[in-house]
C-alpha cells in the first residue's frame, strides 16, 4: 500500500514538473478535444532521440504525436461536399487511437505514425471509405504519449505512470476507441486499462501466456505470432538430421539456459524444453534469476563468475573436444550472451547448434565475428514478401521510415504499422453491407459486436503477413520467422537469412554446425581455433600439414604421420608412395654385361675367323657371310644399350628416352637382317654350287652377288624403319598402371610405367612393325628351305642343321618371351630383363650354333686317310667298293668324277687301272677339278671354264659307264 502511494505521488510530481517546464503549449485544436486536460507537454526531442536516453537522463511524460485530422482538414470542418444528391454527400467520422510507450520504443511509435499518415491521405485526403456505397469515411487520430524514461525511474514506477496516463486519456479524450499496444514489459500495463474501459488493445507480445486470461479480459488481442515457436525450427531440423544419419536423439544433448524474470525469455525457452523432451533429446534446463545475488551486492546478471558457471553447465572443458557438442538454446540478454559465449569458447565447446535470443537483435551486428551460423527467431524478416496497397513489402516501410524519421527501423516498426491497417480492415468488414453506416453509434453502442468481429477475422492480409486469431485471441495466421546467420550466394560476409516459414525462406538451415562436425579427410580439429576463434559455430578444421594425412573423417586434434617411404602435401587424405617401375642399376649393369658378353664372343668369333681363314671349314663356309653374321649380331646386341637408356623418371625430360626408343628397332632390326640375310645368301650360294656340282655344270657365284643380296633386303628394312621414324616415331610415355590404397597404413601407391609407344597420331606402329616382322620371318623360312635342299653336304661344311636349330631356338625364345613380356608389361624391370634377355640369347645362341661346330671341326680336322674332297659329301650314293666290301661308302661328287674319268681313260687307251684301293689316275683336266677340292688353295665353287670343258669331253667318252651323271 505504501509503495502504491509513493508511485502515485511520483506520478503527480511528474505531471507538475511537466506542466511547469513544458517547452510549448498544446495547440487549441487539441485542447478542444480534451487532450489538454492531461496537462502533458510536447516531448523535448524526436522519437528516436528519446529512445537513446540513458539511465542518467530524466524524462517526464509527454505527448510525442497528436495526429488530429481536424486540425488541418477542411473536409472535416465542412462536412459536406458540393453535390445535388444528398445521398452522395460524404460524411466523416474520427476514430481515435492511443499508444503509451516508455522512452526506448521508437519503432512502435513511428510505425503507427506511418500508417496513420497513409490512411488519412487516402481517397484524396478523405480518409478510408466505409459502407456499401463507400460514401462514408473515417480518419484516424493518433495520440502517442511517452510515459517516461523507465531506465531512469525503474520499470515498476514507470508501470504506474503508464496506467494512469491511459486511464486519463480514456476519461478525458473523445472518440478514443482502440489502443495500440506498447512495447516490451509495458505491454502488461495496457491490459487492465483495456478491461476497465472496454477498449480493444492490439498487443505486441509474443509469449502465449500473455493471452491466457481471455475469459476474464476479452479485449486483449495479440498481433505478434507465438514467440514460443521461435526455436522450434532449429530443433526440428536437428531431429531431421539425426534421423537421416540414423542417430538417436537420446544421444544428442540439448541444454537450455534462460532468465526466469521475463515472460518472453521464460516461455520461449520452456517451450523449447518441452519440444526437445517430446522429441527424445537429452535435455538439461538451466534457469536463473538475473536479479538474484549469488554474490552479495552483485546481481547475477552482473556477476561474471556466476554467468561463467552457467556456461560451464552448457558445455564443460572436462567433456573433451568430441563430447561437448550439445545443442545450446539461450534465452538471455546481451551481456549474458557475451560472458557465456566467451566461456564456452575457452572450454573448447563445439555446439551442434546455438540458438540465442540475441541473434536477431542489434547485438548480432555488433558481434559480427561471433554470429556465423547462430540461430534466432523473430516476428518478421526482410525477405518476407507480404505487401499492402501502400508498400510493396516490409522493407519498403522501413525505407520510408528512414527517410521520414532518420533511422532504419526494425520489425517493431512494421508491426506497429500493420495494427492501424488491421483496425481499418475490421471496421470496413463490419460495415461492408451497410448503405449508410453510423460509425460513431457502432463504436459507442455496439462495440462488443465489433470486438466479436475481430475474433472472427480470418487470414487478413497485412504487410506483417496473414492475421488470424485463435481461441486465445492471438495471431496464428503464420509461423514465426526462423533466422540464421549464413553466407548467401557468393557473399563472404554473413547475413541474417530466413529459414522459416518455408514459403518465405531464402536460405536452407545449416544444422549441425560446422564446428560440431568431424573434420573432413585431410584435416584435423585445430585446438587453436577451438579456443581462439570467436565464431564458435564456424569450421574448426585445419588442413593436415605436409607429411601427414587423415584418411577418414577426423575427430582428433592432429593428423597421422606418413609411413616411411611415402609423402603427402598439405591437406592430404592419404600419403603417396610411388612405384615408378624404373630399371634398377643392378639390372642395367646386367644388361651391359649381356652386351659385353655378346660383343666379346662376336669379336672372338671374328678373330678366329681371321686366324682360320685358310682352313677348309672356313673356306667352304664362306668367310664373307660369316663376317656379316658377326656384324649383324654385334649391331643387334647393341640395341640393349638404348633399351637401357630408354627410361625417364616421373618429372624428368623424356627427350633422351624417346630418342633411345627410336634407336632400338633400328639396331635390332638391322642386326637381324644382317645375320639372317647373310645366312640366306650363304646358304643360297652353297646350294647353287652343290646343285651344279652334282650336275657337273659350270657355275660361278661371286662374293659381290652375296653382298648385293644382303644389301637389297637391308635397304627394304632401312626404308621401313626410316618411314616409321618420320611418320609415327616412337615416344617414351609414362602412364599410370594402377593406384592402390592400403587403408591400414593410409598409403596410396601410385604405380606408373614408362615404355616406348607409338605417337598419338592415327598411324599405328604395327603398320611398320608388321612388314619388319614379315621380312625377318621370311628370312628364317627361306634360309631353312635352302639349307634343307643341301642337307646332303657334310655337316662339316654346311649349317642346315644348326641354322634350323637356331631358328627353332629363336622361335622358342619368342614363344616364351612374348607371353612373359605381355604379362609383365606394367613392370619396367621385368620388361627390360625379358627384352634384353631375348636379344642376348638370340644373338649369342645363333652365333654359337653357327661357329662352335666349325670350331670343333677345324680343331679335330679330317679323319685319318680322308681327303677334303672325300669329306664334302654332296650326296650319299650306294656304291660297292671295288675291293669287294659289302658296306656302303659315302662317295663325294669329286670322287664320282674321278671314278668315271678313270673308266673313260681305260676304255680309250685300253689301259686298265690297277684293282688296288688307291686313287685312280685321271687326265689333267679332271685332275685340275679334283685338285681345287683337295688342295684348299682355291674355292670349290670357282670352277674355271677350261677345266669345265675338259671335264665335259671326258664325260662324253664314257657314254655307258657315266650314264648316272
Amino acid at each position: 500500500m505504501t509503495a502504491s502511494c509513493c508511485q502515485l505521488l511520483y506520478f503527480l510530481l511528474a505531471l507538475t514538473i511537466a506542466t511547469t517546464y513544458a517547452q510549448e503549449p498544446i495547440d487549441d485544436a487539441i485542447e478542444d478535444n480534451g487532450l489538454s486536460n492531461l496537462n502533458l507537454p510536447p516531448c523535448p526531442a524526436t522519437s528516436y532521440e528519446i529512445s537513446q536516453y540513458g539511465p542518467e537522463t530524466p524524462l517526464s511524460a509527454c505527448i510525442l504525436y497528436d495526429l488530429n485530422p481536424r486540425s488541418d482538414d477542411a473536409l472535416f470542418v465542412n462536412s459536406t461536399i458540393n453535390s445535388t444528391n444528398a445521398a452522395d454527400q460524404p460524411s466523416f467520422t474520427e476514430v481515435g487511437l492511443v499508444q503509451v510507450t516508455p522512452s526506448g520504443c521508437h519503432n512502435h511509435r513511428d510505425g503507427a505514425n506511418t500508417a496513420i499518415s497513409k490512411l488519412n491521405n487516402d481517397n484524396d485526403g478523405r480518409g478510408v471509405a466505409i459502407g456499401h456505397f463507400g460514401t462514408s469515411y473515417i480518419k484516424f487520430r493518433l495520440i502517442s504519449i511517452i510515459g517516461g524514461n523507465n531506465n531512469n525511474i525503474g520499470n515498476d514506477a514507470y508501470s504506474v505512470v503508464h496506467e494512469e496516463i491511459l486511464d486519463e486519456v480514456f476519461q478525458n479524450v473523445d472518440n478514443v476507441h482502440f489502443m495500440l499496444g506498447s512495447c516490451s514489459f509495458a505491454s502488461a500495463n495496457d491490459k487492465p486499462m483495456a478491461l476497465k474501459h472496454a477498449k480493444i488493445v492490439l498487443s505486441q507480445v509474443g509469449p502465449p501466456g500473455f493471452y491466457m486470461d481471455v475469459a476474464n479480459n476479452p479485449y486483449v488481442f495479440g498481433i505478434h505470432v507465438n514467440s514460443d515457436t521461435y526455436s522450434l525450427p532449429a530443433l526440428k531440423a536437428l531431429q531431421f538430421h539425426l534421423d537421416a544419419t540414423g542417430e538417436s536423439t537420446k544421444k544428442q544433448p540439448v541444454r537450455v539456459v534462460y532468465r526466469d524474470r521475463s515472460e518472453f525469455f521464460k516461455s520461449t525457452c520452456r517451450s523449447a524444453i518441452d519440444a526437445a523432451t517430446l522429441q527424445g533429446f537429452d535435455v538439461t534446463a538451466i534457469e536463473f534469476n538475473p536479479d538474484g545475488e549469488e554474490m552479495p551486492g552483485v546481481p547475477n546478471s552482473q556477476n561474471v563468475e556466476f554467468l561463467e558457471g552457467l556456461a560451464d553447465q552448457l558445455c564443460s572443458a572436462d567433456e573433451g573436444p568430441n563430447t561437448n557438442n550439445a545443442a545450446v538454446i539461450a534465452c538471455v540478454q546481451e551481456r549474458d550472451a557475451d560472458v557465456m559465449i566467451a566461456r564456452m569458447i575457452l572450454n573448447g565447446c563445439r555446439p551442434t547448434l546455438a540458438w540465442f535470443t540475441t541473434a536477431t537483435w542489434g547485438w548480432a551486428t555488433r558481434n559480427s565475428d561471433r554470429i556465423p551460423f547462430f540461430l534466432g527467431g523473430g516476428q518478421w524478416h526482410e525477405n518476407f514478401a507480404y505487401s499492402d496497397k501502400y508498400f510493396e513489402n516490409g522493407t519498403a516501410v522501413l525505407e520510408y521510415g528512414k527517410e521520414k524519421f532518420g533511422y532504419m527501423g526494425s520489425y517493431d516498426h512494421i508491426v506497429s504499422y500493420a495494427m492501424p491497417m488491421l483496425i481499418v480492415e475490421l471496421i470496413t468488414s463490419y460495415f461492408e453491407v451497410v448503405d449508410s453506416p453510423n460509425i460513431t453509434d457502432a463504436l459507442v453502442n455496439r462495440y462488443h459486436e465489433i470486438r466479436r468481429s475481430l475474433v472472427k477475422i480470418d487470414n487478413v492480409d497485412t504487410i506483417f503477413g496473414p492475421v488470424s486469431f485463435n481461441e486465445y485471441q492471438r495471431n496464428d495466421g503464420r509461423a514465426a520467422a526462423g533466422m540464421q546467420w549464413v553466407q548467401k550466394g557468393n557473399a563472404t560476409a554473413f547475413q541474417l537469412g530466413c529459414i522459416s516459414p518455408l514459403d518465405q525462406a531464402d536460405v536452407p538451415i545449416v544444422i549441425p554446425s560446422q564446428s560440431s562436425l568431424p573434420c573432413p579427410p585431410g584435416s584435423y580439429i585445430d585446438q587453436n581455433l577451438v579456443e581462439g576463434d570467436p565464431a564458435i559455430l564456424a569450421d574448426k578444421c585445419t588442413l593436415c600439414p605436409a607429411g601427414t594425412f587423415a584418411l577418414y573423417e577426423n575427430t582428433n586434434l592432429q593428423c597421422q604421420q606418413c609411413p616411411e617411404g611415402s609423402i603427402s602435401l598439405e591437406g592430404a587424405n592419404y600419403c603417396v608412395a610411388t612405384k615408378d617401375n624404373l630399371t634398377s642399376v643392378g639390372l642395367q649393369v646386367l644388361g651391359i654385361i649381356f652386351v659385353v658378353i655378346s660383343w666379346s664372343s662376336t669379336i672372338g668369333y671374328m678373330v678366329w675367323l681371321y686366324l682360320k681363314r685358310n682352313d677348309p671349314v672356313v673356306k667352304m663356309s664362306q668367310p664373307e657371310s660369316l663376317f656379316l653374321l658377326c656384324v649383324g649380331a654385334f649391331i643387334s646386341t647393341s640395341a640393349i644399350i638404348p633399351l637401357t637408356l630408354a627410361e625417364a623418371a616421373p618429372g624428368e625430360s623424356t627427350r633422351g628416352a624417346s630418342a633411345a626408343c627410336r634407336s632400338i628397332p633400328f639396331l635390332y632390326s638391322l642386326g637381324w637382317v644382317l645375320m639372317y640375310t647373310s645366312l640366306t645368301a650363304k646358304s643360297w650360294r652353297l646350294f647353287k654350287v652343290a646343285r651344279n656340282a652334282e650336275l657337273a655344270r659350270r657355275v660361278r657365284v661371286s662374293v659381290r652377288e652375296i653382298y648385293v643380296m644382303v644389301a637389297v633386303v637391308l635397304l627394304v628394312d632401312v626404308s621401313i624403319l626410316i618411314a616409321w621414324v618420320v611418320v609415327a616415331p616412337l615416344q617414351y610415355i609414362r602412364t599410370n598402371v594402377s593406384t592402390t590404397l592400403n587403408e591400414a597404413t593410409g598409403v596410396m601407391t601410385v604405380e606408373t610405367a614408362g615404355s616406348c609407344q607409338g605417337s598419338a597420331n592415327d598411324v599405328s606402329m604395327w603398320a611398320f612393325l608388321g612388314p619388319i616382322i614379315i621380312i625377318h620371318v621370311a628370312s628364317m623360312i627361306v634360309t631353312n628351305v635352302i639349307l634343307f635342299k643341301v642337307k646332303g653336304i657334310s655337316d662339316r661344311y654346311q649349317e642346315q642343321k644348326y641354322v634350323a636349330l637356331a631358328s627353332i631356338y629363336i622361335c622358342e625364345l619368342v614363344l616364351l618371351g612374348l607371353p612373359i613380356l605381355i604379362a609383365v608389361q606394367e613392370s619396367g624391370e621385368a620388361r627390360y630383363i625379358v627384352i634384353a634377355g631375348v636379344i642376348f640369347l638370340t644373338d649369342t645362341g645363333v652365333l654359337a650354333l653357327i661357329f662352335l661346330p666349325k670350331i670343333k671341326y677345324a680343331k679335330v680336322g679330317l679323319p685319318e686317310g680322308m681327303t677334303v674332297t672325300e669329306s664334302i659329301g654332296i650326296k650319299r650314293t650306294n656304291v660297292k667298293s671295288q675291293a669287294g666290301r659289302g658296306s656302303d661308302y659315302p662317295v663325294s661328287a669329286v670322287e664320282e668324277i674321278r671314278r668315271r674319268a678313270s673308266m673313260t681313260v681305260n676304255r680309250n687307251s685300253s689301259v686298265l687301272s690297277s684293282q688296288s684301293e688307291g686313287p685312280a689316275v685321271i687326265p689333267s683336266p679332271v685332275a685340275s677339278v679334283i685338285s681345287v677340292a683337295s688342295s684348299g688353295e682355291e674355292k670349290v665353287d670357282e670352277i674355271e671354264e677350261s677345266d669345265y670343258d675338259d671335264f665335259q669331253d671326258a664325260k662324253s667318252t664314257c657314254s655307258t659307264n657315266c650314264s648316272n651323271v
